[in-house]
């Protein structure tokens, strides 16, 4: 366009060259005047056209400057989204593990209060327990209180009970005629033993002999004696019959009889 206004001009040009050497009418000069007039506005519409351009070239130089301006913001921002869609999966995966965390800690919060559920009720069960073997340890510390002081009546009783049979088994020792004989025996051999020892010192002899023999006797009485009375007292407690009657006092009658109906038998036989 700019170059077809430039010959446009060097054609006026040269025609106004030609009206100014050669003389021409009016009505040409009309015309050269309203072309002259077309050309001013022509070029002042060039230049309106020339600063448009001007002006447009800055502004597209602008808008490309925006541009790149923009497109760096763009890559700044894909960049960013980028950047932010990567922290977007990591946070989403640490989200993930921490809803697994949780989920892991709620569990073990349900089992803990399960469990401390359990360990009340069981302090509870302890606690009633305890109480209930308070109370037993109670009732049985008074019956154990009870108990301990009829046991020592009973010891009182039973010491008064061994005093009492004591006393019983020497009246019945006194009484029993073989233990008569024999202590009777062995005071009337002592006496003959100090009247003959010192003039006869044979018949002394003899009659030491005789004591000791005597002695020996009576200790092997005593002895055989006593288990003849755990003998006695075995077998009437094996009978339904003997079984309450099987105190001391029958059995050492019943065994001092035993021993003593022969020796006696023998006595009578020999002093007739």
């Amino acid at each position: 366009m700019v170059p077809s206004i430039s010959i446009f001009l060097l054609s006026f040009s040269s025609l106004f060259l030609l009206r100014n050497s050669l003389p021409v009418n009016d009505h040409f000069t009309s015309q050269i005047n309203q072309i002259n007039l077309k050309i001013a506005h022509l070029e002042s519409v060039l230049e309106e056209t020339n600063q448009k351009l001007i002006e447009r070239d800055l502004y597209i130089q602008e808008s490309e400057r925006r541009m790149n301006d923009l497109a760096d913001k763009i890559q700044h921002l894909n960049s960013t989204l980028s950047s932010l869609k990567d922290d977007s999966l990591h946070a989403e995966t640490r989200l993930k593990s921490l809803e697994e965390e949780v989920q892991l800690l709620w569990s073990a919060l349900r089992k803990n209060n399960f469990d401390l559920h359990i360990l009340k009720s069981k302090a509870e069960d302890s606690d009633k327990r305890l109480e209930e073997i308070t109370s037993r340890v109670e009732t049985i510390s008074g019956i154990m209180n009870e108990q301990w002081i009829q046991v020592q009546h009973l010891e009182q009783a039973l010491h008064i009970a061994k005093r009492a049979l004591k006393a019983q088994r020497k009246a019945s020792l006194a009484r029993c005629t073989f233990f008569k004989f024999i202590n009777s025996l062995h005071d009337d051999l002592r006496a003959l033993e100090s009247f003959l020892f010192g003039e006869r010192p044979i018949v002394g002899s003899f009659i030491s002999r005789a004591m000791d023999h005597l002695k020996r006797c009576y200790s092997m009485t005593k002895k055989y004696h006593h288990q003849l009375q755990s003998s006695i007292k075995d077998l009437m407690k094996r009978n339904e019959l003997t079984a309450s009657l099987a105190n001391d006092e029958l059995v050492f009658i019943l065994a001092s009889a035993i021993i003593t109906f022969p020796l006696m038998s023998a006595w009578m036989l020999f002093s007739s």
